[in-house]
């Protein structure tokens, strides 16, 4: 069974030896060995060269991000299975024939298993992935210890560059939605640095993972709907909400009044002193409409100073005639009971998850 490994790096003068040794040193018998660099302008190139002869192709140029030099890699691939380990990272002694019994031993098509975590003080945590399935929402799949066949990239089709730092969750699932087989093996098989660009860029990755889930929800089983289905849907509603009121806070009263018929005259209240409830209260009183009050059922924040006005307990909405916002991220359905004890027929009740599911 012939094993690819690619690296790719770019400017990794620091960790990348430690890499080559971890591929080289396994002293697998059938072994292919592929490094892309970006261009590097570092000694990246020179460490390199000092493994030459163990190294089957070495490309070096100017590529479009990680993920096309990965595509660069599994193009020259010849291995019947390919691993791919970042110059960041390396693998534990013994992986690869254990990966490779494996594989002869299950009729798996992506075998992954667990992972040392090193901070930047050299502490180290094992991350063993959870039951599969959750794949639907989150990456499971502890990419530094993925070996796949070849023959499914060769079907499905290698990594989108359209993810700048996610690309590897999106083909995991694309895989899984797909039907293949995937099979967990317990043991450390390598070692991640933290502090790389997922971590670096931890909203935009926490983004793209939301995008991917929401984008392969129609392909999960009915099963896989009935246990995730609701959760992916949650998830990109919490991006699309905090994102409007990080970037687009004017896009609420637009929405308001476009699809709820609310506009300046209206007597407001907002539901929620917490942040999203102030960024509400802040986005509607700079757009010219000023909310009466916000409630909370907090008592500790009762009497607290908001901008022009403060906070109340919610029994003051016994006696309020209008449109309530409901603006607390984890608990609406909860907040609606509440609301419905009141018996106030003449509050109008509008929820986040509402407004987010008029949100592109």
């Amino acid at each position: 069974m012939k094993f690819t490994i690619i690296t790719v790096c770019l400017n990794s003068e620091k960790t990348i030896e430690q890499t080559i040794q971890s591929v080289v040193g396994q002293k697998y018998h059938d072994l292919e060995y592929v490094v892309i660099d970006g261009g590097s302008h570092d000694s990246t190139l020179e460490i390199i060269n000092k493994y030459r002869s163990e190294i089957a192709s070495v490309i070096s140029e100017h590529d479009q991000g990680i993920y096309d030099a990965m595509n660069k890699g599994i193009a020259l691939a010849t291995g019947d299975i390919i691993g791919i380990i970042n110059s960041d990272d390396w693998y534990e002694p013994g992986t690869f024939q254990y990966v490779a019994d494996f594989f002869r031993e299950t009729d798996a098509e992506v075998v992954y298993g667990n992972l040392n975590l090193i901070s930047e003080n050299g502490e180290t945590k094992v991350q063993i992935p959870d039951k599969l399935s959750k794949i639907c929402y989150q990456m499971e799949t502890p990419h530094p210890t993925v070996f796949v066949r070849k023959r499914l990239y060769e079907k499905y089709g290698g990594f989108q560059l359209k993810y700048e730092i996610t690309s590897d969750y999106e083909l995991m699932l694309r895989f899984y939605v797909h039907g293949a087989k995937f099979v967990y093996l317990n043991r450390v098989m390598a070692n991640f640095r933290l502090g790389g660009i997922s971590i670096k860029k931890k909203k935009k990755c926490e983004k793209e993972t939301i995008m991917i889930s929401g984008n392969y929800l129609p392909y999960l089983s009915a099963s896989e709907k009935q246990d995730y289905g609701n959760l992916i849907i949650y998830n990109r509603r919490v991006l699309y909400f905090a994102e409007m009121l990080d970037c687009f806070p004017g896009k609420l009263p637009q929405i308001l009044y476009t699809e709820f018929s609310i506009d300046i005259a209206e007597n407001i209240v907002v539901f929620g002193a917490g942040r999203w409830g102030i960024e509400t209260y802040d986005a509607l009183y700079n757009y010219g409409i000023k909310p009466l009050f916000i409630v909370d059922n907090n008592r500790k924040k009762w009497g607290m100073k908001i901008g022009k006005t403060e906070v109340y307990s919610p029994d003051l909405l016994r006696y309020f005639k209008g449109v309530l916002l409901l603006i607390v991220k984890n608990s609406s359905e909860e907040i609606l009971r509440q609301i419905q004890t009141i018996h106030n027929s003449e509050i109008c009740c509008i929820v986040w998850e509402m407004i987010a599911d008029n949100l592109d």
